[in-house]
């Protein structure tokens, strides 16, 4: 008995070690559509809008802007994500939340 036990707190260690040296998952996935948003993961999931966290950069929004000589500017931004846009993704390990972190293309 007292084998056993040793081995399965052993076991526990070793788990908690590897998890604590790797917090978070980076994942690969595809925009299938953007009103509501969802991305693609693999074959089998897709995250919900409530899932996915988006930085403003990879959005439509308002921004000022100085440019010498004119003074300060109002601009709308148009990087909002759209279908087929691929995109990485960091998820907390056991957390159903999702950030993207940017838009990737394969090397080429």
């Amino acid at each position: 008995m007292a084998d056993n036990e040793w081995i399965m707190n052993l076991r526990r260690i070793v788990l908690q070690a590897i998890e604590a040296e790797n917090p978070c998952d980076i994942l690969p996935g595809t925009v299938t559509k953007t009103a509501p948003l969802e991305i693609q993961i693999d074959q089998r999931n897709i995250l919900n809008a409530e899932q996915i966290l988006v930085p403003e950069a990879l959005t439509d929004h308002a921004q000022e802007m100085v440019i010498p000589g004119i003074g300060t500017v109002g601009a709308t931004i148009k990087n909002a994500l759209k279908a087929g846009d691929k995109v990485l993704l960091i998820q907390e390990r056991g957390a159903q939340h999702y950030l993207v972190i940017d838009r990737w293309q394969k090397g080429g």
